[in-house]
């Protein structure tokens, strides 16, 4: 299945992954989640994700594959890790496993999607475009209930590749479902159209409410089919808690432990819920049609993470209804100081720079700088715990430095408002 050469190689990268992982920060960046989560904040937390890896392996020969392109989903998972730790300055935990994540049969919605993509120079980012899907009321039966059957087999075949590869310097971890991820506003406009959908909601609200009910009770389904099959896991350890970054907690079981845990239900697990393109909807066309559907899912977890590109400055009062909120999405599109002002519980806010700092002509580190200073300071320094997160990186215009860069600048202020 593998070549000498091959084995060889990935070993080497494993025992440096796990090396890096057993390094005594790693319970000191845990510590420092499990504080901020739980509202009692040392200082704003670092993390970078979504990197356009094509243009950073371009720029930076130590993580290009060696391996037989098979093998590639493996080298990438362990030499970007290794980049992470060894180049940027972050909060990100490595974990002395290496994750399998289960996979499931006759699960999802169902829906055909038909698209067109088009290449972004050498980003991983594609642009899409859809043929709607769903039209009408006729339409929503497409949209199915799940049957789930757990792939046993294929699950226990990839641990054991994993486990012969590497698994006594790594060993693998199977993880079944980390929480609940009710993005179904991202569903729906690659089924419908984005004008449409948003045309809809004025015009034929019933039809959309009717698809609202249709995917809510089809994800409800899916689980109480997830527990029944008894492989819901902690959601920690584990890099993203919704659009954001870890979610340490003492307030959910197996903040102690180094691997996941079984658990019985979704109650003891982070529960996220988005609904990007109501940034351009009105806050109570946004309770109507999302809020109050998404309720419903996250009503069944025990902490919850709201919100990933939109704007919800002007809403915060819709998503305090939101049961056992922790963490909300402060995008690039949100005005901090009244979001804050606005607040009615103490959340987590999960920042999110503007990721043109990294992908402009002209890099800015300066500018980058004064944006960071005056989140912070109308967010942190008003007693909100804070997480810096930079994604939807789309290019580094093939300058893997920025990020580093970036890294660098975004933690030495956070120490400085370290209390």
């Amino acid at each position: 299945m593998f070549s000498q050469k091959d084995r060889d190689l990935l070993r080497g990268l494993a025992g440096k992954l796990s090396e890096i992982a057993n390094l005594p920060i790693q319970e000191e960046r845990k510590e420092l989640w499990q504080r901020s989560n739980d509202l009692d904040p040392v200082r704003p937390m670092i993390w970078l994700t979504e990197l356009p890896w094509k243009e950073c392996q371009a720029d930076m020969p130590e993580i290009r594959n060696q391996c037989d392109e098979s093998l590639h989903w493996v080298e990438n998972f362990l030499r970007y890790r290794i980049f992470c730790h060894k180049h940027l300055e972050l909060d990100q935990v490595e974990v002395p496993y290496f994750p399998i994540h289960m996979e499931c049969k006759n699960i999802g919605y169902g829906v055909e999607i038909v698209e067109e993509t088009l290449d972004q120079d050498k980003s991983s980012i594609q642009s899409h475009h859809y043929e709607p899907a769903i039209k009408g009321m006729e339409d929503i039966e497409k949209i199915l209930f799940p049957n789930l059957e757990v792939d046993v087999e294929g699950n226990e075949r990839t641990f054991n590749f994993i486990d012969e590869l590497f698994g006594d310097l790594l060993p693998p971890k199977l993880i079944g479902t980390q929480g609940i991820h009710f993005t179904i506003w991202d569903q729906i406009v690659r089924w419908t159209g984005v004008t449409e959908a948003l045309m809809d909601m004025v015009m034929r609200p019933d039809y959309i409410h009717a698809l609202m009910r249709r995917a809510t009770d089809v994800t409800l389904k899916q689980m109480d089919q997830l527990e029944d099959a008894g492989i819901i896991y902690t959601s920690t350890p584990k890099d993203r808690i919704g659009s954001g970054a870890a979610g340490y907690t003492k307030e959910l079981p197996g903040t102690g432990n180094k691997t996941p845990q079984k658990v019985d239900s979704f109650m003891d697990t982070w529960g996220f819920a988005t609904a990007q393109i109501f940034g351009d909807v009105s806050p109570a066309m946004h309770e109507e049609f999302a809020i109050n559907y998404e309720k419903e899912i996250l009503s069944r977890c025990g902490l919850n993470y709201y919100g990933c590109c939109e704007k919800l400055h002007d809403r915060m009062n819709v998503i305090a209804k939101i049961p056992r909120l922790r963490k909300i999405s402060v995008s690039p599109w949100c005005d901090v100081g009244i979001a804050a002002e606005k607040a009615e519980e103490r959340y987590v806010f999960s920042h999110k720079p503007n990721p043109a700092v990294v992908a402009n002509d002209n890099f800015s580190l300066v500018e980058a700088e004064e944006d960071l200073r005056d989140r912070l300071n109308k967010s942190f320094n008003q007693g909100l715990p804070c997480e810096v997160i930079l994604k939807d990186t789309s290019t580094i215009k093939s300058n893997v430095k920025r990020p580093i860069e970036w890294s660098k600048m975004a933690m030495r202020l956070a120490k400085e408002f370290e209390k």
